[in-house]
């Protein structure tokens, strides 16, 4: 059988009867903007996440945009983060008229690596953005020691670690600001794009609310340069039905990641997902390091088979970045990295059939090479 990397299809047909209701009522309400869903969703996340304030807005990207701008921080401002990422999580520092600064990050967690923060921090840097990646958040109790230190906000990137926690923080609690996406592959996804910025700070929480509307906190009265972000009704109430069910989806994904890992343990050329002992994962995306990378992905496409490659060009080598200066070999272990990484298949419905079959045509693989 030919086994997609992602599919919504199991999880839909689950959901069906639901989704219709909730959708049938938004139809019906006449109201699409900023209505009942986007603020019962809202409050739903804020207790989820045991934050103060969760906003809705139109994207991750947005989100992260906005939690840039709602910090004020100085034009120019050097904004620490890691080269192993979706490019979102820089081009919001870019976009927000500030300069990217990279740190390596930790070859087992996928992670940035605190221990080199310091180093990296001179008298222009104003905050750092960690990204939780794939399967379990960065080092808090590391980075928010260092960030009281040097005086740094912290930019928490938690589009991919919905529901995660470490060292007892949930994951969009841990920084000054912190945003996850609802994009569909995600662990909370909708049904096209979506996002939300969470904050525990009042005055961070009114910014990021006027400047989903322009600018506005009052029609045709703009305080700040804003833009037309906000989450749309018909997908807030997709994910206020995914809400529901949240938990038990969790749950089957960590299923299928020890499925993975029971079934792939023996296999010397590839290194399975290491999870921190304070971590407590969710299973967002299941990425092996594997040797002869390339050629591993194109014989599982062969087998009907989907994977992708998160990331296949670290941010401080591409194109756009290039005025930053930094070449290749100045983040070893990101460029190893992006060398190596395979995900496979993970999502609500994956059976254990399926599983057996993608680690028998890995295992196929590296036994005719």
């Amino acid at each position: 059988m030919r086994i997609p990397f992602y599919t919504g299809e199991h999880q839909n047909q689950r959901l069906e009867a639901k989704l219709n209701e909730r959708l049938r009522r938004v139809v019906q309400s006449g109201s699409y903007i900023l209505g009942k869903e986007v603020r019962e969703l809202e409050e739903r996340i804020a207790e989820f996440a045991k934050v103060k304030h969760a906003i809705g807005v139109a994207n991750g990207s947005d989100a992260l945009l906005l939690a840039v701008q709602a910090l004020e921080l100085e034009p120019g401002s050097e904004v620490i983060t890691t080269p192993f990422t979706f490019f979102a999580s820089t081009a919001c520092i870019a976009r927000g008229g500030h300069k990217p600064v990279f740190v390596d990050v930790d070859a087992k967690t996928f992670n940035i690596d605190p221990s080199k923060i310091p180093a990296s921090v001179t008298s222009k840097t104003k905050a750092i953005l960690p990204v939780d990646l794939f399967a379990q958040m960065a080092e808090y109790d590391q980075i928010i020691p260092i960030a009281k230190e040097y005086n740094l906000k912290i930019i928490e990137d938690s589009a991919e670690s919905f529901g995660m926690s470490y060292a007892g923080l949930t994951a969009g609690s841990a920084g000054d600001v912190g945003v996850y996406s609802f994009f569909p592959t995600k662990t909370l996804g909708c049904f096209g794009d979506g996002g939300m910025v969470t904050t525990n700070d009042d005055r961070l929480a009114e910014i990021i609310k006027k400047c989903r509307v322009h600018g506005s906190g009052k029609k045709y009265h703009h305080d700040y340069i804003g833009m037309n972000s906000r989450l749309d009704e018909i997908q807030a109430a997709v994910l206020n039905v995914k809400m529901d069910y949240i938990l038990g989806d969790i749950e089957e994904r960590a299923k299928i990641a020890a499925l993975y890992k029971g079934r792939l343990q023996n296999i010397p050329q590839i290194s399975l997902p290491l999870i921190d002992s304070k971590a407590s994962p969710v299973w967002y995306v299941f990425s092996l390091q594997c040797e002869n990378r390339n050629a591993l992905q194109a014989y599982l496409q062969e087998q009907g088979i989907g994977t992708s490659i998160y990331y296949p060009i670290p941010m401080h080598l591409q194109e756009c970045f290039k005025y930053l200066g930094y070449k290749k070999g100045d983040f070893p272990v990101a460029e190893n990295l992006c060398d190596r990484a395979l995900a496979l298949p993970i999502y609500i419905g994956m059976t254990e059939d399926q599983v057996d079959q993608v680690c028998g045509a890995v295992k196929s693989f590296y036994q005719r090479h």
